[in-house]
């Protein structure tokens, strides 16, 4: 990587190879079609709220400027960095957290209705299917603030009392400058160019140096059974009357009924392309904390930790002793993680577990087989597992994060490595998403239905990529099989 230096007052000096603000608009494309994406999940098709609903209705912002906003003076870019990381990160999270509610809780997270900046969400977040086993599109966004279905939580989970599963309903919203990068990919909303991100074919295929994430993430659970959700925010969402993802999996459709319920805030994440950072990204989390001071549910949040990088150099054993630890976190120099909020949020009868793979950070509802930007660096399409565990060489190594994640590292590291935003994670995705898995997901959502056998014409020009891909995937792993084989004659073997 170049090297990233820094101003006395600690503002990025830009590396002579990073694409210019000046050359991104040069090369933006500037007659984008806007508008045309859905809102929730089978809207105009049965999807839409019952004649008894009088409550708002999300609308997504999508009214991407197909010129590069100039960058504000963000507030963390006053923290000067120093060995690839903010000097104070406690300070730095609040900068991110300050600049992220900003304007929004007025709105309620209506966030078109901001009187400060603009902000904007992600498309086809509409049809969704976040967990393979899911019927297609069910996870979409639901119509009253329009949070995805993310993932679903088994009993025990976050506490001795939590005897159900919880679901977790997400939305994240984005600054100008995110949604420029995604206004250029979907500058053609019937035919998206995920190389299109930066405009610029010589760099990096990255997001511009301010570009932002907030995101918040809603559960369903109770005090009941997690008591340091009481005062959460709490918002109505259209969400599955069936708790358990194993009845609703077996069909039909209709087990995937909504309805009106309760959801609380119990998780906010914060990602932000600092170009000081050795990834170009930095992320960061907050845990709800009923039991903290704080007048109102967003001063309650507590700040868990900030990710700068996966040091990838530190396997497993270095910092855990086994796989209920404990563990010693100080090798784990590219984060920094607030003790305190681990102990007050993991101790029985609660079972939090914030942190992610061998220390790493990771939030109260993420997997704590991975970590923050573990997951997002795999970002990308195709998109790719994020964890070893869930992809066909785990499978067939038989990979065991809960009983034995010191096993294995020369896979598992792989998905801690830092990879610079904007270049692929694997040689098996045609391009990066920068960090941004609602991207790489919102590209998948759409080729499962437009690229499709059955799918109405014209073809976008991504399914043609993605079959050739596809193809040339599938004679890769055949030539495995065969390699060094002789044919008749002698000849090799050439796979069809």
């Amino acid at each position: 990587m170049v090297a990233l230096t820094c101003a006395s007052e600690g503002v990025l000096s830009t590396p002579a190879s990073a694409t210019s603000d000046s050359l991104r608009n040069s090369l933006a494309q500037k007659n984008c079609r806007r508008g045309t994406f859905k809102d929730y999940y089978l809207q105009g098709n049965g999807g839409d709220p019952p004649s008894s609903y009088k409550g708002r209705v999300y609308k997504l912002s999508q009214d991407y400027p197909s010129e590069l906003p100039a960058k504000e003076e963000y507030p963390w870019l006053k923290i000067p960095f120093k060995d690839g990381g903010p000097v104070d990160p406690v300070a730095y999270l609040r900068a991110l957290l300050d600049y992220g509610l900003e304007g929004n809780v007025a709105a309620d997270f209506y966030v078109e209705d901001n009187k400060i900046r603009k902000w904007y969400g992600s498309p086809w977040m509409d049809w969704n299917t976040e967990v393979a086993s899911d019927w297609p599109g069910t996870d979409g966004r639901e119509f009253v603030h329009g949070l995805t279905h993310e993932f679903d939580s088994a009993g025990n989970t976050f506490g001795e009392r939590q005897l159900e599963f919880v679901d977790t309903w997400a939305q994240a919203y984005v600054n100008d400058r995110y949604a420029f990068a995604l206004g250029q990919v979907y500058c053609d909303p019937d035919d998206p160019k995920p190389g299109a991100l930066n405009p610029d074919p010589t760099g990096l295929n990255s997001m511009p140096d301010g570009a932002f994430v907030i995101k918040l993430l809603f559960s369903t659970v109770t005090e009941a059974e997690l008591p340091t959700v009481k005062g959460a925010l709490e918002w109505d969402a259209d969400i599955f009357v069936n708790k358990s993802p194993r009845f609703r999996n077996e069909g039909p459709l209709s087990r995937y009924e909504r309805r009106i319920g309760k959801v609380r805030l119990i998780q906010i994440d914060l990602q932000v392309r600092d170009e000081r950072s050795p990834t170009g990204w930095l992320l960061g989390t907050y845990g709800y904390d009923g039991n903290a001071k704080g007048e109102t549910p967003w001063t309650r949040m507590t700040p868990l930790g900030l990710q700068w990088g996966n040091n990838p150099k530190v396997t497993y054993a270095e910092t855990c002793k086994g796989p209920n630890g404990p563990c010693n976190y100080e090798p784990l120099t590219e984060q920094w993680i607030n003790r305190q909020a681990v102990k007050d949020l993991a101790t029985a009868p609660l079972s939090f577990n914030h942190l992610g793979f061998g220390g790493r950070l990771a939030g109260p509802v993420d997997n704590p087989k991975s970590s923050c930007m573990g997951c997002h660096q795999t970002a990308g399409f195709p998109m790719v597992p994020i964890l070893a565990e869930f992809a066909p060489n785990g499978a067939v190594l038989g990979l065991d994060a809960e009983k034995h994640p010191e096993t294995a590292q020369g896979l598992r590291m792989m998905y801690f490595g830092n990879v610079p935003g904007g270049a692929v994670f694997s040689d098996t995705q045609l391009y990066s998403s920068d960090y941004s898995l609602q991207l790489a997901m919102g590209l998948q959502n759409f080729v499962s239905l437009r690229c499709a056998k059955d799918a109405p014409s014209p073809r976008p020009s991504l399914c043609g990529q993605l079959a050739d891909w596809t193809r040339l995937q599938r004679k890769a792993i055949d030539s495995v099989s065969v390699f060094g084989t002789p044919g008749p004659g002698g000849a090799p073997i050439t796979p069809k």
